[in-house]
């Protein structure tokens, strides 16, 4: 059975709490049969969430089990709410947090283990000749020793941190990418594994880019339902 594509929304930081309340109350009218959703609100909104008709996921999580972590968000207590989606390994998190590659490969271990289903940003930061190269030896480091079985639980999504805010990334670039880290576990680990692509998405480039993968990772327009429904349009 061949899966929905995927409209991942990641509000990042964006939202007061009456603009996500708003937000909620429109995206819930939002009538769409061709493509799922997984929406990814601040952490703090998370509860407004717990009874909806789609996917909802955690931005971040501490990586340890629970205990007297002062500040922290145990996976553990989001699994009580029903959140079984994690986003793990986005630019922003290493490059403005800075997020060393030790606790994201934490964060992907303890995801895949309580059978989360992990959404792992990978990408190059800078430009380069070989970007897929920059892919492959992250995918190398974060699932070294992980559990094949647990495998089932992870997509990947490809989002190279400079074609975010401009339009050059060439789709024949993404396409070459996405079948790249395709290819990388049907031969490593002879699994099918959905790739999402997470660069600078706008109306001129989202159905072409939904057509060579599973999914689109949306930043900015996943706090305006406008916005959303106009791209929607485009599919």
């Amino acid at each position: 059975m061949v899966s929905m594509k995927k409209i991942i929304l990641n509000q990042k930081s964006y939202l007061l709490y009456d603009d996500e309340v708003a937000f909620k109350k429109e995206f819930d009218k939002l009538k769409n049969k061709k493509y799922s959703f997984i929406l990814f609100p601040p952490v703090h909104y998370l509860s407004m969430f717990k009874s909806c008709n789609y996917a909802v996921g955690t931005q971040n999580f501490f990586s340890y089990q629970m205990g007297s972590f002062t500040g922290e968000v145990n996976l553990e207590s989001l699994k009580k709410m029903d959140i079984n989606y994690t986003l793990i390994g986005h630019f922003e998190r290493k490059k403005i947090m800075g997020e060393p590659h030790e606790i994201i490969k934490e964060k992907v271990y303890k995801s895949l283990s309580s059978k989360c289903n992990t959404i792992l940003c990978v990408g190059e930061q800078n430009r380069t000749i070989r970007p897929f190269s920059c892919v492959k030896k992250e995918l190398n480091y974060y699932l070294r020793s992980i559990e094949s079985d647990t495998l089932k639980y992870l997509s990947i999504a490809y989002t190279p941190s400079y074609a975010v805010s401009c339009a050059d990334k060439p789709i024949e670039q993404v396409t070459k990418i996405v079948d790249g880290i395709r290819k990388y576990f049907k031969n490593r680990y002879n699994i099918d594994i959905e790739v999402y692509y997470g660069g600078n998405i706008e109306n001129g480039n989202i159905k072409e880019i939904m057509d060579i993968c599973d999914g689109v990772l949306l930043d900015k327009p996943s706090t305006d339902v406008k916005l959303i429904k106009e791209l929607l349009k485009e599919l």
